[in-house]
Parts: structure tokens; C-alpha cells; sequence
């Protein structure tokens, strides 16, 4: 039987499916919760293998979701190995626990000014969408679940940000979800490994220096990454790119901040671990998992509210003029948004309504 499986249907399941209908492929789709309309949609027991191919999106945790089924005969497929094998750019890999999607917008904007490039996987567009690009630089942003499932690794640049504790719901231990982040590694290319949130303005500048020693960017400016420490209006700044507890400490040291903050988002990715944050005057905390959070965060002042509107309305009674406001979750939406870009800008909307 010549049909294959699509292994999970959110961007990259997707993007499979495109691949596969632009092949003429016949395959079958799993998901908890979405259905195609393309293919049939399986929701219970699979029998793994009858497929040939099995297209796994990153978050799918196989193991763990299908913990009786033994994966030595099956052959997976992710959408960096596609890629790898049909588009023949030079790639620039870049992963970490923090600073990897700021530093793939620092890349695309310098490259493009030099050359031409395009940046793909978590921070830019799905890979699959594409393949037949002829640009000359992809730069890749790329997780630890895409690196676990990887197969061989083809990148002709690697870098490594910096590793902090993350996902650990996922792999497991915080060696595991190390090993994945060092797959990115390979003999034969240059390997980077930064081990630092700061100063990725000079990283991304060094990088231009390697790939392209004689530019004239110098004096070249850098638009910041949306979303990410991203001051919008008077007091306010937006960093919902905060998705983990040492993206929301780091924005707490390099900000200094002793004003209010602003929390929302599931726990579940940092294992419900207990935090203390010092600095800030107040926490606020609002959302579908704001009660969960409570337990979690330690701080001598924090409120629950129900609803961003309500939160604003306590501000608007007492903000003073120099009172800042940071909106840091340092936790995934989870429940209350569908990715940080929605909440980022659901954030932003929200207080120009209140504060105009």
C-alpha cells in the first residue's frame, strides 16, 4: 500500500499536506482536534504500519502519545529533511532557548541588504511552503522538537543562542532537552555557540562578517523584533515574545524594572515550577490559567483579574505618570490566545483602547 500518514495538522501538518496534494501522494491525516477536509481525518487507534511515510509536525510527542507502538520500522519524515534535500540554499541554522527568532530577524534584514535571504520555521514562514525559493540564505529558526526529530543534518552555519531550562514537560529532563538543542551541531561547518540573550545585534553583525567579510553595513540600524521588549506607547512595553521564565527574567534585568508587570499563559511548559521575581511593584495576572499561576508565582504583591479589560481598568485608576507597565508573560498562551503574536498585538490593541 502505497499511502502515507501526516503525523499532527496545525501549520506544519499543513504545510504536509500542501507537499503531498502538490505530489499526488494519497495519505491520511491524525489529529486530536482538527480535520482536514482534503483527506481522511483519523482520530483513533492507527495502525502505523500500513504507511509507508509518516510526516511528523514537531509537537507531537510520539513516545508519549504513543507509548505502546515500537518506532523501529517506521520511517518518519520531518519538514527539515525535505527541505534539506529539495531547496539548495545556503541554510543558517539558529536555535535556543531565547534570542533565536530576534536573531533571525537581525540575519534577514542584513542579508537582504547585501545579498538575498529569506527566514523560515518558527519565526518565519513554514519551510514546505517554501522549497522552491532562490534566495540565496534560508535562515532557519529551529526548536528543540524539530532537532529531536531531524534526521540528518544539513546545515551549512549553526548557531546556537544560549540554553536555559525549557520544555522540559516535553523531553522529559533538562538533559534531553539539551541533547536535542545540540543535534543542530555538526562536523565539517562553522559552529556558534553564543550561550548569551544579550548583545545579538553584534552576534547577527559577526555572522555578516563571516558569511560576507567585506560589507558596508557598519553603520547599518536594526528594526527591532515585534513583539519582543517592544516599548508602543508612553509606559507600556509589549514583550509577549516572553513564552518561558528566563525570557521574562532576562527582560526584568536588562529593563531594571520596578514597575508593574503583567502575567498570563499555561504553566504546563515550565512543569509547574515555583518562580520568585523580584523587581517589579506589582504582578498582575490574568487569563484561563491566572489561579495556576498564583500558586506558582512568588511575589509580596499580586492581584487576579479575569479579563485583560478589567486589569487595564485597575491601571487606569492608578498608573502615575514615569509608572511603567511590562507585559512579560514568561509562559506559551495556552488556553487564552492562539500564539504570542495574537496576544502581543491583542495586548497592544487593548491599551491604546484604554489609554489614548
Amino acid at each position: 500500500m502505497n499511502r502515507s500518514l501526516i503525523l499532527g495538522y496545525g501549520i506544519t501538518g499543513k504545510s504536509f499536506e500542501n507537499y503531498l496534494l502538490h505530489l499526488g501522494e494519497k495519505f491520511d491525516i491524525y489529529d486530536k482536534r482538527s480535520i482536514s477536509k482534503t483527506s481522511k481525518s483519523l482520530k483513533n487507534k492507527i495502525n502505523f504500519n500500513q504507511y509507508n511515510a509518516i510526516y511528523i509536525s514537531p509537537g507531537i510527542n510520539f513516545k508519549k502519545e504513543f507509548s505502546e507502538i515500537s518506532t523501529k520500522n517506521l520511517n518518519f519524515v520531518t519538514d527539515l529533511d525535505i527541505f534539506f534535500k529539495e531547496n539548495k540554499s545556503f541554510k543558517i541554522g539558529i536555535t535556543g532557548t531565547n534570542g533565536k527568532s530576534t536573531l533571525a530577524y537581525y540575519l534577514e534584514q542584513l542579508l537582504n541588504e547585501v545579498s538575498s535571504a529569506v527566514a523560515l520555521g518558527n519565526y518565519g514562514e513554514p519551510l514546505l511552503n517554501n522549497l522552491s525559493h532562490r534566495k540565496k540564505y534560508s535562515i532557519i529558526e529551529v526548536s528543540s522538537f524539530q532537532l529531536e526529530k531531524m534526521q540528518n543534518n544539513f546545515f551549512d552555519l549553526s548557531i546556537i543562542t544560549n540554553i536555559k531550562r525549557d520544555h522540559i514537560d516535553f523531553h522529559g529532563s533538562f538533559k534531553s532537552y539539551k541533547d536535542s538543542k545540540f543535534k543542530i551541531l555538526r562536523e565539517g561547518i562553522r559552529n556558534i555557540v553564543w550561550n548569551d540573550e544579550n548583545d545579538l545585534n553584534y552576534l547577527a553583525f559577526k555572522i555578516l562578517d563571516y558569511l560576507k567579510p567585506n560589507h558596508n553595513l557598519k553603520n547599518f540600524k536594526l528594526d527591532n523584533l515585534p513583539h519582543r521588549l517592544e516599548t508602543f506607547k508612553e509606559g507600556f512595553i509589549n514583550d509577549s515574545k516572553s513564552t518561558n521564565l528566563s525570557s521574562l527574567d532576562f527582560a526584568l534585568d536588562k529593563l531594571c524594572f520596578s514597575g508593574i508587570l503583567v502575567l498570563c499563559g499555561d504553566p504546563k511548559k515550565e512543569n509547574y515550577m515555583r518562580h520568585r521575581i523580584c523587581g517589579p511593584k506589582k504582578i498582575l495576572i490574568f487569563g484561563n490559567h491566572a489561579s495556576e499561576l498564583n500558586k506558582l508565582i512568588e511575589h509580596e504583591e499580586k492581584i487576579i483579574f479575569k479579563d485583560l479589560d478589567s486589569l487595564l481598568k485597575y491601571i487606569l485608576q492608578i498608573k502615575k505618570r514615569g509608572l511603567k507597565v511590562l507585559f512579560s508573560p514568561g509562559h506559551p498562551s495556552g488556553d487564552d490566545f492562539k500564539n504570542f503574536h495574537e496576544r502581543g498585538n491583542y495586548f497592544k490593541k487593548k491599551v491604546n483602547e484604554y489609554f489614548s
